[in-house]
């Protein structure tokens, strides 16, 4: 939807690395504090704001998702179809990515490299696509504006026509074990094999480092970078993390187990 001629976000902006659960009231900000916009943020609520956000989840279909060029491909309703990932991909190349083809195409654009100015895309995800209606603050609106405009990368850099990323699985092995910028180890929260249940996350979770790793490595990575909204999950672009070491884990991530 977001073009580089038009932004069509449909405002929205499987729960892989659930981090360590939902934030305890100790991980919130204070209600007196006005949080900065920053490109982390952007890139939460890219994934699904209403957990980034204290906007309510939508309960209606996106009013713009009956524009979408492919209607029988993704027949979703309600929410989902406000999460900007769901039209423009987690690889942000929308029809011309990995959303090509298979049950999320739409025949929307991506909304990688746009020349939309940020006046121009602050009314394009306020207004037309509603995305201030829906609830999100100016702030959340200029978070999502710098992370179009600076938070966006060509995942093919990182990941091979085959879905693999172009790292060096070793030494992300150890960075794995170590932590990225300084957060808590991945090993912490998800276990040494990638194979543990973040503490608060469902019973039901199955999430797994190696199963999200490889079978959707795009998703993988914007999540190592950005985090899970609505978890402790750090941000490795909040903490000024080299893209080659969040590539080193991902390789790494990727020689682990799928399942228990």
């Amino acid at each position: 939807m977001l073009t580089t001629a038009r932004l069509l976000v449909p405002a929205f902006v499987i729960a892989l690395l659930a981090g360590c659960g939902e934030p305890s009231s100790s991980d919130l900000p204070d209600e007196d504090v006005v949080p900065k916009a920053t490109v982390a943020r952007g890139g939460l609520l890219y994934d699904k704001f209403w957990k980034a956000s204290a906007a309510g989840e939508p309960t209606e279909t996106h009013p713009l998702w009956e524009k979408r060029t492919d209607t029988t491909s993704n027949d979703r309703t309600g929410s989902t179809t406000w999460r900007c990932k769901e039209c423009h991909g987690w690889d942000y190349k929308g029809v011309d990515g990995a959303y090509a083809q298979g049950s999320h195409r739409t025949g929307f654009g991506g909304v990688l490299g746009t020349k939309l100015s940020a006046a121009e895309l602050t009314e394009s995800i306020a207004e037309t696509h509603g995305y201030r209606a829906a609830g999100l603050s100016d702030t959340e609106i200029e978070s999502l504006v710098l992370f179009m405009q600076e938070g966006l990368v060509d995942t093919a850099a990182s990941i091979d026509d085959e879905g693999a990323f172009k790292g060096d699985a070793k030494r992300g092995k150890r960075l794995y074990n170590k932590g990225l910028g300084g957060s808590k180890s991945c090993s912490t929260c998800h276990g040494v094999d990638g194979l543990r249940r973040p503490d608060t996350a469902p019973k039901d979770y199955d999430e797994w480092v190696g199963k999200i790793a490889q079978k959707n490595p795009w998703e993988f990575l914007h999540k190592v970078r950005f985090g899970h909204p609505g978890s402790v999950m750090p941000s490795a672009v909040g903490a000024k993390v080299p893209m080659k070491d969040i590539v080193d884990v991902a390789a790494f991530s990727q020689t682990l187990p799928k399942s228990r």
